[in-house]
């Protein structure tokens, strides 16, 4: 919306509806981030969460109680933290030109010409959500030192990754909610391995799927091969010659090169250990479609917008391989 705007942008139930529905067809880039991020919902913007720093975190206790005694109380072997959501928005303008091209007195043109409009905001939002969520991830997971070196023909990526999950399994104490989540380029680089290829049971021409893949790991895991990508962008030269701030700089995949072995609880909470959150203000990520008309009257505005916070909420529970 421009700066100065006299009037305020209202809520557009019929558009909002429709943005309902086109977030299904987003479905892999939500199932992707919250994946390795889930969305906690919070009533407000500002509260308390627990951070499990600790394998501590996933400890059993003695349920027995002696007749007259207080019964076992749950310690949490955690800190409390705050999470404050910030606002987040995008926007899409409809000039009013385009909207005599698509035809003013045609009710069904409009409507179409506003929901193409929302198809890009909310494609934009989702992948944007994708990006941040993996950004924040990878920023704040250490690679573990000497693995993920499958390009050496010597190494079996299978025994990393089950060093990784025995280790894993140790501190959650459970193989319940482990997964493992990768990107295409790794994936590749793991089903052409030939210590993997050895793996296999009999005569197989063709390279092996992901299902193989899960029976060859130390024990069942919900596996993930991600293929989003997204267009990166310049952040401008430091000094000297170079692309300009925000000039594209080529197609580029979400969690490139990466695996990332992680426990995340379903349903996840307030006070579960799963590694990562994203504490969510209100019902959905996108609260709704507010339209408004700029003062001068020659474009309008569709404006998507909702309040998150990212938190890393275990530092136990995800290791990440970083392939070489």
């Amino acid at each position: 919306m421009p700066q100065g705007a006299s009037l305020s942008a209202t809520l557009n139930y019929q558009l909002t509806d429709f943005a309902t529905g086109h977030m299904n067809d987003l479905k892999a880039a939500y199932d992707y981030a919250e994946r390795i991020c889930p969305t906690v919902r919070v009533p407000g913007s500002h509260g308390q969460y627990k951070k499990f720093d600790d394998v501590n975190s996933f400890q059993t206790y003695n349920t027995a109680r002696a007749m007259g005694a207080d019964p076992t109380r749950i310690e949490f072997a955690a800190e409390d933290e705050f999470y404050n959501c910030t606002p987040q928005a995008l926007e899409v303008t409809v000039d009013e030109e385009e909207r005599r091209q698509a035809g003013e007195n045609n009710a069904v043109a409009q409507q179409l010409l506003d929901e193409g409009k929302i198809k890009a905001v909310l494609n934009a939002a989702a992948l944007s959500y994708a990006y941040k969520r993996t950004n924040y991830v990878i920023s704040n997971t250490t690679p573990i030192a000497n693995r993920g070196n499958f390009s050496n023909p010597n190494i079996d990526p299978i025994d990393q990754i089950d060093e990784q999950l025995d280790a894993l399994s140790l501190a959650c104490g459970s193989i319940n909610f482990l997964k493992v989540t990768m990107d295409v380029s790794a994936w590749r680089t793991i089903r052409s391995h030939p210590l993997v290829k050895k793996r296999l049971v009999g005569v197989q021409v063709s390279e092996i799927s992901v299902e193989q893949l899960k029976t060859m790991l130390l024990f069942p895991v919900d596996l993930m091969v991600a293929s989003i990508s997204y267009t990166g962008t310049n952040q401008g030269p430091v000094g000297g010659s170079g692309p300009s701030a925000g000039e594209q700089s080529g197609k580029k995949r979400l969690l490139a090169g990466n695996i990332l072995v992680h426990y995340s609880a379903p349903d996840p909470t307030l006070y579960d250990p799963s590694a990562f959150k994203c504490f969510v203000a209100g019902q959905s990520n996108v609260q709704g479609v507010r339209s408004y008309m700029a003062p001068n009257g020659l474009y309008g505005g569709h404006i998507v917008d909702w309040s998150e916070d990212i938190e890393q909420t275990s530092q136990v529970a995800m290791v990440r391989l970083q392939l070489s």
